[in-house]
C-alpha cells in the first residue's frame, strides 16, 4: 500500500484552507482524485493539483518579533519569537480549541507550522 499523501487546499464544505488527504483516484490517467478534509472529514472529487514546493523561508529579525507567551493574545500577521525553541515565525491563523481555549497557527523559520496556545487564563 502506498503512503498517504496530504495537500493544503480550500475545503468546499467547511470553506477553510485545510490539509486534505488524497484517498483515491477516479480515472486511469489520474486526472481527478478524491480528497478528504482533515478538519470536517468531508470527501470531494477535485482535479489533481501538481504540488510545487513553496519557498517558506521567512526573513525575520528578533527586533521586529514579540516574545511568545501562552498568556498573551496575538493577531494574524504578527511576528513572534519562541525563546525555548530559539525560532521566529509569523501567526498565520487563529482558532478556538475543542476545550474552549484559543490557539494560533504559526509558521516558524526552522520548525515549520506549529499550533500554540494563546490567551491562557490562569486558574485561581
Amino acid at each position: 500500500m502506498s503512503k498517504t499523501k496530504y495537500v493544503t487546499l480550500l475545503c468546499p464544505s467547511c470553506n477553510r484552507e485545510a490539509k486534505m488527504e488524497i484517498v483515491g483516484t477516479m480515472d486511469a490517467e489520474g486526472h481527478k482524485a478524491w480528497y478528504r478534509c482533515t478538519r470536517c472529514h468531508h470527501s470531494s472529487m477535485m482535479g489533481v493539483i501538481a504540488a510545487k514546493k513553496q519557498d517558506t523561508v521567512l526573513k525575520l529579525t528578533k527586533d521586529e518579533c514579540i516574545s511568545y507567551s501562552p498568556e498573551k493574545s496575538y493577531t494574524v500577521g504578527q511576528s513572534i519569537y519562541h525563546t525555548d525553541w530559539d525560532d521566529m515565525g509569523k501567526v498565520t491563523a487563529k482558532e478556538k480549541t475543542s476545550n474552549g481555549g484559543f490557539a494560533i497557527l504559526v509558521t516558524f523559520e526552522k520548525s515549520g507550522s506549529r499550533r500554540l496556545i494563546e490567551n491562557l487564563q490562569a486558574e485561581a
